[in-house]
């Protein structure tokens, strides 16, 4: 049996000297009593029985032994251990090659590379993760191992004297992982994440990344770098830059074309560490594409505890010796108990926080931190800084400044990004006073990460996100700043805004007077100018009315005139008429003399004719006809003929009396059979 903390052992001189004081205590009150009561009369003396008097104090004082005993943490030597984790397999590339010390990127793109490792870590504390480091060769640096605190030891001494050969090549990257793979986790998919700014020299691996995607194996690469570069610094060369075997200096780009290409030949994704992305969220939403695996580890030797074996004989002998000691005749040692159970409580309590070493509650920490549980995280991530070596401590503080600057993000994210609840105005960007708020967040977010540099002052993950959130600092204080002016600009617009508004209301009153006055003035005279109006208007219509008098008494002499010419021409147009009636019926009776000379010679023709045509029968049979038609049309000469000129002078002045009587109804038109001429004019 041997003991883990023998230096607690020294406490036994403390029970050995109770001892001690309680047989030299009993001697004297012995003395004492016997000195009091004659030798003659010891019936006067009671002594109370050895298992009242003495054996509760040796319990007691057993107990002490025992709770110190059980204090050192007695053990019966150490047995393997073992636990148990289900989690993805990755494994983290680092490009080391020469161009990776390119500074166009602060401190230089291997420091970006290095805390960009430190993130995923940080992103992914239950799972199995690897480190390769390559340039012209691959080499497996760590395996595939839950312990990220070796893994974060050999990340801080990665540097550019390891790289075996010159350049890039993404091709050996690959077969070394595939080979790590197949024999650590060969079921499931699994990721590579390359951080490297791309100039692979070999140029070799896109048929290498299509036989990785076969196997399973997720390509992520990281952009570390800018697409406009930076000369390669060189110690040796001219001017402190690097020169080709040309002797040109040689300027290193980000090749985001190849990076990409490489990993979407697996089926992979692209992250440029320069964009601003979230590396956390990207590694943990790459995560959950690989598969879990569960297996044992070993923790390494535990030791066979003893420590019950004295822990409940000191309780058990505590209890009994205060039982037994119920009536004690030895005030001043009752203290002894009490300060048995004293001491074993604070030993059990002593040897339980020594269950858990920081260590141990580091990776609790990172344990629950996956979980989802930051409180929890916390207070484990502050049992670690009781550690007695400052890398752990440093990465403990470098964890909490990482909590705390992650939750200061998101409500800086939150700020940035109005919900559909806020108003309107919340889309312009937050206040004054919630960047302020922000602002000191970040400051105290700092304090772990000095913490850290002071327990491990070379720690690059604790530099770079020290100089980065520094960063934030600075814009969010120019923003700050930038919006004071703003707000200052705009309160002097909206000044100025109202003594222009106070202005224009006094002009624009002093015009409403203005216009009112105008308005009166021009309501009068427009009332002044409708009397004129009106006055004229009946001078107007009296004048109209005059006129219009005097027009229609001359209308009214033209009317009169007018009916006289008419009479007049009607007057000569019955005479007109009447004369060529007279001459019309001359030339009518003209006509039929003509016509009955015309129809004699017809005749007397006709008749000399006859004998010609005496053998032609149908001139004989139409004869008759023409003869019947010829004394009908003579028939009625005659009877027109013998009109008398007493009828035609009577049918003459029925006539003139019809037209008359058509003068006298008013008509314009006479009635008569006789042919009307046309007016001379159309009105």
């Amino acid at each position: 049996m041997t003991f883990l903390y023998p230096s607690i052992l020294a406490a036994l001189v403390v029970p050995l000297m109770l001892g001690i004081g309680l047989l030299l205590a009993r001697r004297r009150t012995g003395k004492a009593w016997r000195a009091l009561v004659s030798e003659e009369h010891p019936e006067l003396v009671r002594q109370a029985p050895a298992w009242q008097s003495k054996l509760p104090q040796l319990l007691a004082l057993l107990s002490l032994t025992c709770v110190i005993f059980a204090a050192a943490r007695p053990i019966n030597g150490y047995e393997p251990g073992e636990g148990s984790a289900s989690g993805r397999n990755l494994i983290i590339a680092m490009d080391i090659s020469r161009s990776m010390e390119t500074r166009d990127v602060a401190p230089s793109r291997l420091e970006e590379a290095r805390a960009a490792a430190y993130e995923l870590i940080d992103a992914l504390p239950g799972d199995k993760i690897g480190l390769i480091v390559f340039s012209g060769e691959a080499d497996l640096v760590v395996p595939l191992t839950y312990d990220h605190t070796a893994l974060r030891d050999a990340l801080e001494q990665v540097n550019r004297s390891w790289a075996g050969y010159g350049g890039t090549n993404f091709e050996q990257v690959l077969r070394r992982a595939m080979d790590t793979f197949a024999r650590s986790a060969p079921d499931g998919a699994n990721a590579l994440v390359i951080l490297s700014d791309g100039e692979d020299t070999v140029d070799s691996s896109i048929s290498v990344a299509q036989e990785a995607k076969k196997h399973d194996l997720l390509v992520i690469t990281v952009g570390i770098g800018t697409s406009t570069g930076a000369p390669i610094p060189d110690e040796n060369g001219e001017n402190g830059l690097w020169e080709d075997a040309a002797g040109k200096h040689v300027i290193s780009k980000l090749n985001i074309e190849a990076l990409k290409r490489f990993s979407q030949a697996t089926g992979g994704s692209f992250l440029a560490m320069n964009s601003g992305a979230n590396l956390t969220a990207f590694a943990r939403e790459t995560a959950d594409k690989l598969a879990r695996h569960e297996e044992s580890y070993s923790t390494g030797r535990q030791p066979r505890d003893l420590f019950e074996w004295f822990a409940f004989p000191a309780l058990l002998m505590a209890l009994a010796s205060i039982v037994l000691a119920s009536e004690w005749r030895a005030p001043r040692l009752r203290f002894v108990p009490v300060v048995a159970l004293m001491v074993l409580g604070v030993s059990s309590g002593a040897v339980e926080a020594q269950e858990e070493s920081p260590r141990e509650a580091y990776a609790r920490a990172m344990q629950t931190l996956e979980e989802q549980k930051p409180e929890e995280a916390s207070r484990h991530f502050s049992a670690a800084l009781l550690a007695s070596d400052p890398r752990l401590q440093a990465a403990a503080h470098l964890a909490l400044g990482n909590m705390h600057v992650r939750s200061t993000f998101g409500k800086l994210q939150q700020l940035y990004t109005p919900t559909d609840g806020q108003p309107e105005d919340a889309a312009q960007g937050p206040s004054v006073e919630a960047l302020q708020g922000i602002v000191d967040e970040l400051k105290q977010g700092l304090i772990p990460y000095q913490d850290a540099l002071k327990a491990q002052p070379d720690f690059p993950a604790a530099k770079n996100n020290s100089a980065k959130v520094n960063e934030l600092i600075r814009v969010l204080e120019e923003e700050i700043k930038r919006l004071k002016q703003q707000q200052q600009q705009q309160q002097q617009q909206q000044q100025d805004q109202q003594n222009q508004q106070d202005k224009q209301d006094q002009e624009q009153n002093k015009q409403d007077k203005q216009n009112q006055q105008n308005q009166q003035d021009k309501r009068d005279q427009e009332q002044q100018q409708r009397g004129q109006d009106k006055e004229q208007n009946q001078q107007d219509q009296q004048d109209k009315q005059d006129r219009q008098d005097q027009q229609d008494k001359q209308d009214q002499d033209q009317d009169k005139q007018d009916q006289g010419q008419d009479k007049q021409r009607e007057n000569e147009d019955r005479q007109k008429d009447e004369s060529q009636d007279r001459q019309e019926q001359q030339q009518q009776d003209q006509q039929r003399q003509d016509a009955d000379r015309d129809q004699q010679q017809q005749e007397q023709e006709q008749a000399g004719r006859k004998d010609e045509q005496k053998d032609e029968q149908p001139q004989q049979q139409e004869q008759p006809q023409q003869d019947e038609q010829k004394a009908e049309e003579k028939q009625q000469e005659v009877q027109q003929a013998e009109l008398s000129e007493e009828e035609k002078e009577k049918q003459r002045a029925e006539g003139i009396l019809r037209m008359h009587l058509d003068e006298v109804e008013g008509s314009p038109i006479p009635h008569r059979n006789i042919p009307m001429r046309p007016p001379a004019k159309d009105y």
